[in-house]
């Protein structure tokens, strides 16, 4: 695995990407999809729990992954946060190659705060700039959630148009800080909208449940819940459905009908080879001994002495 770490302009945010090494016995897994993993932290920092763990998580699944540390204190506008995300992915489109990523496969999974700047990406930004695919989690797109540097964030559903990427949400019942109501009113703008979306709604969990599990729980019990954990299986096979499997080609036909022939063959020989050597010693059973007239006295073929020499 390859780690690079990059600094955006104008506002200096860290963009980390975490990069799969090529293997001649993954031919099919070149080119991966990607990941762009926005951080929680209430716009005042990025946390630890929602970065990296999410990103090594989603590698395991098959994408390059990237994690953003967008511009974030209690004093500074978010409209610096949305410059940092329209930066990273103009940084990973414009280097989709030397990342080995495809351009037409970025999705983009936020939580939080995080989850709101990920939504952002997918209503604000003019279409070319937007992720392929959003994951939001627990995402506060409501904006009566936000009151930052005096000023009042618009409602994120109310800006969903069209042009709008496939979204997954999940959020949890149990959140006391973010009420579901922010996933619920976003997934209802993707209905009227016709934009294809999952939404998942989990009876308990703690707010910044991240992964929902104890390496993630920061060490809160509350945040450690393994049918919530279920959420990071449940967005790769939502993403699957719409991009198809991920890094997977249909095998050649061909050359399987090849392989299973030649497969047969080998068979053949072996069965032939086992069957000449069991007759062999069968018929060295009945030839008479030049010393006592009568056959080799085996009373099992295991000992015949071509077996043996064999051995």
């Amino acid at each position: 695995m390859k780690i690079i770490t990059v600094t955006l302009a104008p506002n200096q945010a860290v963009l980390t990407c975490y990069l799969q090494d090529q293997s001649p016995k993954m031919p099919n897994a070149a080119i991966r999809p990607a990941m762009l993993v926005v951080p929680g932290g209430g716009y005042q920092y990025c946390s630890d729990r929602e970065g990296e763990p999410v990103a090594l998580a989603y590698m395991a699944q098959g994408f390059n992954a990237f994690v953003l540390r967008y511009t974030a204190d209690a004093t500074t506008p978010i409209d610096k946060a949305l410059q940092d995300g329209a930066a990273a992915m103009d940084y990973l489109r414009a280097n989709a190659a030397e990342l080995e990523i495809d351009p037409q496969q970025i999705a983009a999974v936020g939580f939080s705060a995080g989850g709101h700047l990920v939504a952002s990406l997918g209503t604000l930004l003019p279409k070319a700039q937007r992720p392929n695919a959003l994951v939001l989690g627990y995402a506060a797109t409501l904006g009566a959630m936000w009151t930052v540097a005096g000023r009042q964030e618009p409602d994120l559903h109310a800006l969903v148009d069209d042009d709008t990427p496939p979204t997954f949400l999940f959020a949890t019942q149990g959140d006391a800080l973010v009420p579901v109501k922010n996933s619920l009113v976003f997934a209802d703008a993707l209905a009227d909208h016709s934009i294809p979306f999952a939404l998942h709604l989990f009876p308990t969990g703690a707010h910044g449940i991240s992964l929902a599990t104890a390496c993630t729980s920061g060490p809160e019990a509350s945040r450690v819940n393994p049918a919530t954990a279920q959420w990071l299986p449940m967005s790769v096979d939502f993403l699957q459905k719409l991009w198809g499997c991920l890094g997977v080609t249909a095998p050649d036909t061909e050359l399987a009908a090849q392989l299973a022939a030649l497969a047969f063959a080998q068979l053949l020989r072996q069965l032939f080879i086992c069957h000449v050597r069991f007759l062999f010693c069968h018929i060295l059973l009945l030839i008479p001994s030049r010393r006592s007239g009568r056959g080799f006295p085996l009373s099992d073929p295991a000992d015949c002495p071509y077996r043996s020499a064999r051995q």
